[in-house]
């Protein structure tokens, strides 16, 4: 009767831990989010992408102002529809995180100034609890403040450290949304002491920056915002866009692609415009992501 006690409890274990994921290799980080409001449309894209991707950012929860996480008010987004986004990437070698934002209606920082400021251990704690009850890989901080927030640059700093060390004991990534330039929160001049923090920054320039866009908005400048961590910085690329600053989206990509030192985040998995559904778009993503042969 011990003997199968042991055993029932043995494999009671292995079913709740499972395997393993087995994460492919990549030379520079390609992230695509799914939006909370549009998961269907977002899914019918996901199989035309699955070679060129290596972190898929699941934009489902927000925090509270007592430090608490929670999914965002959109029907579309289910337990069940978290446990399946994160099987097939899984499935396909990709790195599945919790993206944490604070737009469920418009962008609130005060909202988010209160959990991660007043309340920095238990937005951690909560994160990191979250992030494991659903077998997740890691953590997207995108916690946005459109004005003059500079002076809440230490404490967003302490939360970010606090975070990135219990994300570190756990061997799972943190990656930050950030604001192009020296504008809003968090922005450019933060980078300094987000970079040691994080396994990588999305610079959220979209439409606004290019390969051939001027001063501080052309990727070159933005890559030498970044100094020696350039190869953490990842440029923000608008899926909605056929064409920016000049140029067509697979020259913006071929350009990153040759440079070889940064990555790409790519908002959103809609793909609206038709030039995401050519294959020479994601073969010069792919192009980005995965190691010279």
């Amino acid at each position: 009767m011990l003997s199968h006690l042991i055993l029932r409890s043995l494999l009671s274990v292995i079913i709740v831990v499972g395997p393993t994921p087995s994460f492919r290799p990549y030379r520079r980080p390609v992230t695509l989010w799914v939006p909370p409001y549009a998961i269907d449309k977002s899914k019918a894209q996901l199989p035309a992408v699955q070679d060129a991707i290596t972190h898929l950012d699941l934009q489902f929860w927000v925090p509270t102002k007592t430090g608490g996480v929670a999914k965002v008010g959109f029907d579309e987004v289910t337990d069940k529809v978290i446990a399946e986004l994160r099987d097939w990437g899984h499935a396909h070698g990709i790195r599945v995180m919790l993206c944490v934002f604070n737009a469920e209606k418009d962008w609130d920082w005060p909202l988010a100034k209160a959990a991660f400021a007043d309340h920095r251990s238990d937005l951690v704690k909560n994160l990191v609890a979250e992030m494991e009850r659903r077998k997740l890989d890691g953590i997207d901080i995108d916690l946005e403040g459109p004005g003059s927030f500079d002076a809440d640059k230490d404490a967003f700093i302490s939360f970010m450290s606090d975070l990135s060390k219990a994300l570190r004991q756990r061997k799972k990534h943190l990656t930050v949304d950030s604001f192009c330039y020296k504008w809003n929160a968090p922005n450019q001049t933060w980078w300094p002491d987000i970079f040691p923090l994080v396994d990588s920054i999305v610079t959220m320039g979209y439409e606004e920056t290019g390969l051939g866009a001027e001063e501080w908005r052309s990727y070159a400048a933005q890559k030498t915002a970044a100094g020696t961590n350039a190869a953490k910085l990842q440029i923000g690329i608008p899926s909605d866009k056929e064409t920016w600053k000049g140029n067509t989206a697979l020259e913006q990509l071929q350009w990153i692609g040759n440079d070889a030192t940064m990555g790409i985040g790519i908002w959103d998995a809609q793909l609206p415009a038709k030039v995401w559904r050519l294959p020479e778009v994601w073969q010069a993503v792919k192009a980005i992501a995965l190691p010279k042969k």
